[in-house]
């Protein structure tokens, strides 16, 4: 892979986000000194990894969320002159390599994993010496790191993991079981103790302990790593708050384009649910995602709500309803339906106040079918309106084993994606695209 990567130079005096010179370095290169033999430089380098991924149309949280809201039904197009946005709603042959959308998600991606492996591999030298400020780099950028390779194999079943010219791609267990390590790593960073010193320089909206966490329950899962997705998820504080952070100058991405009323808005209130999976009127994550504002003289019009409304609304990392979940499948995929349940109950029975984001159902307690393909297709609808626009709805219709993109009653318009030209221009190993 010809990762050639924008480096924006730093001085003390402006983050690395907000500087305008900027210096291409190969990844083979040896980096300028004054990048990488700083612990005010490389923790800078790390607030831009974070505004990489989480702003900007071009950014990792619009992507996945419009390939997932588009692909699984989440999402309508409002005006089909944004070209990229219709492929990604047609799906199959529709979409090919080409699309921005793609090529925007793959760039950003491993710009983010090559700008945080550059922190990993200099945080020991920049520290001098200092281990407790080396491993709260290390686990910061570990964290981005296992980010853009468990998101990246929701979308494309292969991902290379070396950053290398002509890389070799890695199946999807090779994917997760890298991703989870550096997990690991990085919670043994973690409870080494982390340097105040370094944390005070970084943005902090994220909660990284929690949020290490909470991606190792969620790729454990994702691996079928039952008992351990458990582990991780019972690890997470549920009263916490971990979310990618916007001010005026950088808005959120996704409130600023849904409130354009030019790109896309809510599809319906179904929440890419089929009929026979549909929410439950009475359950209030209807009203807190989506509206329908007249549906008298305008029944075709749902607007988003939620995390959505304002430009300077915080993005979730991760909701606490997911980790709960997490461990109703886990428990359910084991065979432990009581255990499911009473996990699924704790969903299904929250109030607003009960829940950090204000995310509550109020339904009563499941009363369906106590076999575990009744119980985890009442996880799935959950998961379906608990987590709506999170970018994990096309990852759960394949693993709950919805309807694919060429069978009937379709739930999902491609399994996975093309790869983008922008790798496959520049890496003699791109495997061909998958059919659909």
């Amino acid at each position: 892979m010809k990762n050639l990567i924008k480096i924006t130079t730093i001085s003390l005096a402006m983050v690395f986000l907000f500087s305008c010179d900027t210096v291409y370095l190969d990844p083979n290169s040896t980096l300028e000194p004054d990048v990488v033999a700083s612990t005010d430089n490389l923790a800078a380098l790390i607030n831009g990894v974070q505004q990489r991924w989480s702003t900007d149309r071009a950014g990792a949280i619009y992507n996945i969320t419009h390939l997932s809201g588009l692909n699984t039904k989440e999402l309508r197009l409002l005006n089909p002159g944004n070209l990229d946005e219709n492929e990604a709603l047609l799906g199959g042959s529709d979409i090919s390599g080409g699309n921005g959308i793609l090529n925007n998600l793959w760039r950003n991606a491993m710009l983010c994993r090559k700008e945080a492996s550059i922190v990993i591999d200099a945080a020991d030298q920049a520290s001098a010496g200092d281990a407790s400020s080396a491993n709260t780099l290390k686990t910061h950028a570990l964290f981005y790191k296992a980010l853009v390779h468990g998101t990246l194999i929701q979308y494309f079943d292969q991902v290379p993991l070396a950053i290398v010219e002509d890389a070799p791609f890695n199946s999807r267990a090779e994917v997760l079981a890298d991703a989870i390590a550096d997990l690991q790593t990085a919670k043994g960073f973690i409870s080494s103790g982390l340097s105040s010193t370094i944390s005070s320089k970084l943005l902090n909206s994220v909660d990284i302990e929690n949020s290490v966490n909470a991606l190792l329950a969620r790729f454990n899962l994702m691996a079928g790593n039952y008992s351990e997705a458990m582990n991780a998820a019972n690890a997470v504080n549920l009263s916490a708050k971990s979310t990618w952070s916007y001010d005026a100058a950088i808005p959120n991405p996704l409130s600023f384009w849904f409130g354009s009323q030019n790109v896309t808005q809510a599809r319906d209130l179904k929440f890419g649910l089929p009929d026979a999976l549909l929410p439950n009127p009475n359950d209030e994550r209807i009203p807190f995602y989506a509206v329908q504002p007249d549906p008298v003289n305008d029944p075709g019009n749902f607007q988003l709500m939620g995390f959505f409304t304002d430009n300077l609304d915080q993005i979730p990392v991760y909701l606490p309803g997911e980790m709960q979940l997490i461990k109703a499948e886990a428990q359910a995929r084991s065979n432990n339906l009581i255990e499911a349940v009473a996990e699924l109950d704790a969903v299904l029975t929250k109030s607003a106040s009960d829940d950090a984001f204000g995310i509550g159902a109020n339904l009563p307690a499941y009363s369906g079918n106590m076999s575990a393909d009744g119980i985890l297709n009442e996880i799935y609808r959950n998961r379906r309106i608990e987590l709506y626009l999170t970018g994990l709805s096309l990852e759960d219709t394949r693993r709950f084993g919805r309807p694919g993109a060429t069978e009937a009653n379709a739930e999902r318009n491609r399994n996975y994606y093309p790869y983008p030209n922008a790798e496959r221009d520049n890496n003699i190993n791109t495997p061909p695209n998958p059919p659909n």
